[in-house]
């Protein structure tokens, strides 16, 4: 990377020397830049010479001394020709090899992006509530940029619109911002002085601030392995899902690789309701436009993938980032609520309707305190849930199959996964009869619904197999979220072959990540529910009732809360 030149339409797009990579941590969280500066020199040791020793006779310098003085000054010379002379008298064409070139969805019914700023004028509506509203500045002597043929979508981030090649921000006073906090305003929380302190700390001169997409959702997601390139709403579902009538709803988040395309088809199908979904893309060109063109024929062979699914790419060499890959799907799904769900589990009852239709549940989940665990099964024998068509489709059927002993409780060699759901008391509990989940474990990993806004994220830390959904959940119910079992419903396996070398691996990593992560968890929420007063509340019973079985725990949170009154 020493002496090349970083132009804008390469895959280092953006880059100027001493700036990291818009792909790695913002603020050293992730990875450090994988990429050198655009001035990188050599730094070359003082050479001893007779007089700086102290002798006063000069000897005659060896053959060798030439040839590596000779090679210092040649080396410098072609790093200083190639780092500054050479961008200036020819700067390089960017080859057309970049990710963006090579993502060219090539779909008849969507509309072109192309990579510069929009004509069109703001709605009102974005005009006094954006954020971020997007522009591209051309730099001279720039040649045009390629097109990502992908449509447009709004975050519910009020006017972020994925899709363009930048973001910008806009101080706080501004007619754009989001907040603009004035001194008229009724939501000013600070003064005119404080805003004119604020702006001249940030050099806030220009009226807005332009990052890269990459560059903000890198932050995003800076403590998955980077460098990753993340495209959101690849493809968009054709339904206004992010309209306010449609937002209370339940959205299928879940992830798929290149293998499961014909899964998450019969998932959407048989759902009939929004669903994002994650995909990852290897960063090999054959194998990519392999994928992409797979993936373009099953959408555009589908009404209901297209009308419900949105799906959003991962693009790079890192193979199993689960809970980054479950971060993604999460992020952009555009309802109020969302279900945390595996592709390979079929949906037998409709959970959705009855859920959107029951006020209480609706109540809890909108509290953002509670989240719905629909119990899971697989059959005993791997060929009887290979046939989805098959499955019970009604609780009664279930219980005879459970009776029989064909069916039972999902991963029952590995009670703590999903002991904590109390199948006994499922089969008992009556039609509607809700019941909450007690004796959690942290190893507990069933598949829930909950509200998407405030609920934490996955800890991205975790690679592949072993404990990765767990870490999500755990952390969830740590934050003050109490699990509920739906009474009437249930998922299903269906049959598919595992790696179990890889798993075995990755197990093995996971469970000591794990024990650290615990651990620190606890005592960041304790710290956390404590200063903000949430330590004397109801919020905080998940999390000392969890966390007292750390050793050292209860005498330091003791500790803690005494010091802190």
């Amino acid at each position: 990377m020493v002496g090349e030149t970083l132009t804008p339409g390469n895959k280092h797009d953006g880059l100027h020397p001493g700036q990291l990579s818009p792909l790695g941590s913002a603020f050293g969280t992730g990875s450090a830049s994988p990429f050198l500066s655009q001035q990188e020199h050599l730094s070359v040791p003082l050479l001893a010479t007779p007089s700086s020793a102290g002798l006063t006779k000069k000897r005659p310098r060896s053959i060798l001394a030439s040839l590596f003085t000779l090679y210092l000054f040649a080396a410098l010379t072609h790093t200083f020709y190639a780092t500054i002379i050479q961008p200036v008298i020819s700067p390089e064409t960017p080859t057309p090899t970049t990710t963006d070139d090579l993502l060219v969805n090539r779909t008849s019914n969507r509309t072109l992006l192309p990579l510069k700023k929009p004509t069109r004028k703001p709605s009102s509506r974005h005009a006094t509530h954006a954020h971020a509203a997007h522009s591209v500045k051309k730099p001279i002597g720039s040649t045009p940029q390629p097109t990502i043929e992908r449509s447009v979508a709004y975050h519910p981030v009020e006017g972020v619109e994925w899709g363009k090649a930048s973001i910008d921000w806009y101080p706080n006073d501004h007619e754009r911002s989001h907040r603009n906090l004035s001194a008229d305003s009724p939501e000013s929380v600070r003064s005119q002085d404080e805003l004119a302190s604020e702006r001249e700390l940030f050099q806030m001169t220009k009226e807005q601030t332009t990052m890269s997409e990459d560059f903000f959702l890198s932050k995003a997601f800076g403590e998955a392995l980077q460098p990753s390139k993340i495209i959101p709403y690849y493809y968009r579902a054709q339904r206004d899902l992010g309209a306010e009538d449609n937002k209370r709803d339940i959205t299928i988040t879940t992830l798929v690789t290149a293998n499961r395309f014909k899964v998450l088809t019969d998932l959407v199908e048989k759902y009939q309701g929004p669903v994002s979904v994650c995909i990852h893309v290897v960063n090999i060109p054959a194998e990519r436009e392999e994928l992409l063109t797979s993936l373009r024929d099953i959408y555009e062979s589908h009404e209901a993938m297209k009308n419900w699914v949105d799906v959003h790419l991962v693009i790079d060499n890192f193979d199993r980032q689960f809970n980054m890959w479950r971060n993604v799907a999460k992020y952009f799904a555009r309802t109020d609520y969302v279900m945390m769900l595996d592709v390979d589990f079929w949906i037998c009852t409709d959970f959705r309707h009855r859920i959107l239709a029951s006020p209480d549940i609706i109540d809890k989940l909108s509290a953002g305190t509670a989240a719905f665990v629909v119990p899971a099964f697989e059959f005993t024998k791997q060929v009887d849930g290979l046939d989805s068509k098959t499955f019970p489709t009604e609780k009664k059927d279930l219980l005879e199959l459970v009776e029989g002993g064909k069916i039972g409780m999902f991963h029952k060699s590995w009670a703590p996964g999903h002991g904590s759901t109390n199948y006994t008391r499922f089969y008992e509990s009556k039609e509607g009869e809700i019941y909450r989940v007690h004796g959690y474990t942290h190893s507990y990993e069933p598949y829930i619904i909950y509200k998407r806004e405030g609920t934490p994220y996955c800890d991205e830390r975790f690679i592949g197999y072993g404990g990765n959904k767990a870490a999500c959940l755990y952390e969830l119910f740590l934050s003050g979220v109490s699990f509920w079992v739906l009474p009437d419903d249930f998922l299903i396996h269906q049959s598919h072959a595992y790696a179990e070398k890889a798993r075995k691996h990755e197990r093995r990593y996971n469970r000591k990540l794990f024990i650290d992560y615990r651990e620190s968890l606890c005592f960041r929420l304790l710290t956390q529910f404590v200063d903000s007063g949430d330590i004397a509340t109801d919020k905080s019973k998940n999390l000392m009732q969890e966390c007292k079985k750390i050793k050292g725990f209860s005498a330091a949170a003791q500790r803690l809360i005494t010091a802190s009154t």
